[in-house]
């Protein structure tokens, strides 16, 4: 069996040296393949020609000043939208009232802007298992977390 390895190894040796042979010692290009090549003349299409093609492909076109004021008319920073009063609104949890229950109650108060993301967060914070029945001061500026953590003391 060791003679059979030896041997395999040995012609796979010799067939990567005649490889290597042939690849370096290749035949350079003949004369009619370098001038099948000359004969190909490749043309460059002038700029009309690109801008037209482009805006055929529903591509557009701008110059560079026009891209440089589009860029720096993304870059501005955007007014501030003008601060919405803050809403206060007095939250009673009472025995047996779910998480979801007291999301849709703070919903519709306009505490919070998403009731099905709000039990979400209670959920994975695990606080809708540790609610607490009480009166709860809360407002529109709190964070998830800070009303969570009222209602869970």
């Amino acid at each position: 069996m060791k003679q059979v390895i030896q041997g395999f190894a040995t012609a796979l040796l010799l067939a990567g040296a005649c490889m290597l042979t042939f690849y370096f010692t290749g035949t350079p290009k003949t004369e009619e393949t370098a001038t099948a090549s000359a004969a190909v003349k490749t043309e460059k299409p002038s700029i009309d020609e690109m801008q037209k093609e482009l805006e055929e492909n529903d591509y557009h076109v701008l110059s560079n000043q026009d891209y440089d004021e589009l860029k720096d008319a993304q870059q501005k920073v955007p007014e501030k939208p003008k601060k919405e009063e803050q809403k206060a609104f007095t939250l009673k949890l009472e025995t047996g009232m779910t998480s979801e229950e007291v999301a849709s109650a703070l919903e519709k108060a306009d505490i919070i802007e998403d009731a099905s993301a709000f039990r979400t967060y209670l959920d994975i914070t695990e606080a809708s298992e540790s609610l607490q029945v009480g009166t709860y001061h809360v407002s529109s500026d709190m964070k998830y977390e800070d009303i969570a953590k009222l209602m869970t003391k």
